[in-house]
């Protein structure tokens, strides 16, 4: 599968939320919003008898995941996977020590830069339609001891109307191409059985997100696919240009308590 960001019609396996420049301002928010969380998991991996050398970050976007993990990783050299022309020429432009990027497909018989020790994955899997067999080509990928390391939302917990709203939109939106919004209940509910692999943990990890960030990431990503044939079936222009313009002007708020975001932290080992 080769990923279609340009947020048009529902092609399975596609991308919902673009490659644009309002899809990059919305990655930087949200690397800004769960960046301390997949720290903290990071930092909770098991130690190796060897330093990981070489790592890939799948679906890097505009790179912001590959930076993190050349600074939680010392010495080794990571390389960023996109489907996205755009993302890999942004992330190749402020391209940091030790990172390269390229352009492939993450479901791909080949990853660039197999075998590898470790290999990271965050807000993917709910984009494909086969995230067990994907996860099983990844883990097959692996060095001998190397670990697969995926975060996806397993559910966001919210009473507030406008998110709720949102959510649900969103939910047709990524359904329609054939993946699952919360994919990473499909892994609490049974981690995959990966061939070859042990299962090192998997556990939930709860983080309460401002208002102000939530309304942001929200207000982008609606703007991208506000028109796609999926929204437009369930919601007319008048609601989503309503609910856009409700979220923006939430944007600044710095409330806490509204919203919190589940993410399932999954680590198998080769």
């Amino acid at each position: 599968m080769t990923a279609d960001r340009s947020g048009g019609g529902a092609a399975p396996g596609s991308y919902a939320f673009g490659d644009t420049a309002v899809a990059s301002r919305r990655l930087d928010v949200l690397a800004s919003v769960f960046g301390p969380t997949s720290l903290s998991l990071l930092a909770d991996l098991p130690s190796r008898s060897t330093p990981a050398r070489r790592v890939l970050d799948l679906g890097c976007g505009p790179g912001h995941t590959t930076a993190m993990l050349a600074g939680a990783f010392a010495g080794a050299e990571v390389t960023g996977i996109d489907a996205s022309d755009a993302f890999v020429a942004e992330a190749t432009a402020v391209r940091g020590s030790r990172c390269r990027y390229q352009v492939a497909d993450v479901t791909g018989p080949s990853l660039p830069g197999a075998p590898a020790d470790l290999i990271y994955a965050r807000f993917l899997v709910v984009h494909l339609p086969d995230p067990h067999g994907a996860m099983a080509g990844w883990a097959g990928q692996l060095a001998p001891g190397g670990l697969l390391v995926v975060e996806e939302p397993e559910r966001i917990e919210t009473e507030d109307p406008d998110f709720r709203r949102y959510l649900a939109l969103a939910a047709v939106v990524v359904e329609a191409r054939g993946g699952d919004l919360y994919a990473g209940r499909l892994l609490t509910a049974g981690p995959p059985a990966l061939p070859g692999t042990a299962l090192v943990f998997v556990r939930s990890s709860a983080l309460d997100v401002p208002v102000g960030r939530a309304a942001t990431i929200f207000s982008l990503n609606l703007d991208t696919w506000k028109d796609d044939p999926a929204v437009v079936a369930v919601a007319g222009p008048g609601e989503t240009a309503a609910l856009a313009e409700r979220l923006e002007s939430r944007r600044s708020d710095p409330a806490t308590g509204a919203i919190r975001w589940w993410m399932t932290q999954l680590v198998v080992r080769r």
